[in-house]
């Protein structure tokens, strides 16, 4: 496989792996994160126990996975175009990272505390949700943002 034939496959595989990050976020923006503001909060607790171990194994490896690709499609981008040939993903791969960090930093402590029996008020279960959802927004602004910025790097091409 030559290198053209190797950047286009990464761009690919890129494109694809965050699309279902930036799909996660798209899902909950519009439509199922209301949804879940409709639910009592013991439901929403009783659901996020039931999806979180599902999910986590998943969604992990897919993160790592994007996060490889992504800094293998940076290093292997031509770069004599100027910042705009390259710019769009690394702005891309630097979202996925911030997206990671706020799982780490903020979704993971609410995940917990969802997880523990130390939730037990529905004022708690409120709260939960609440930070829950909040930070599931944030993220997926990021993730389809870093998404929509790929797709007009790919569309658009720098001469």
């Amino acid at each position: 496989m030559n290198a053209i034939e190797a950047i286009a496959l990464v761009k690919v595989i890129g494109t694809v792996l965050y699309f279902f990050i930036a799909a996660q976020g798209a899902f909950y923006h519009f439509g199922f994160g209301k949804a879940l503001f409709g639910i009592s909060p013991e439901g929403f607790i009783e659901l996020r126990k039931a999806v979180d171990p599902v999910v986590r194994s998943r969604f992990k490896s897919l993160y790592f996975s994007t996060l490889a690709v992504m800094f293998m499609w940076l290093v292997l981008a031509d770069k004599s175009g100027g910042f705009l040939s390259y710019g769009p993903v690394l702005i891309a791969l630097l979202l996925i990272i911030a997206d990671m960090v706020c799982i780490i930093r903020f979704s993971e402590p609410v995940n917990e505390l969802i997880n523990s029996d130390l939730l037990n008020t529905r004022e708690g279960y409120a709260h939960a949700r609440t930070e829950w959802l909040r930070y599931i927004f944030v993220r997926g602004y990021l993730s389809v943002s870093g998404f929509v910025l790929l797709l007009l790097h790919l569309a658009i091409p720098v001469q």
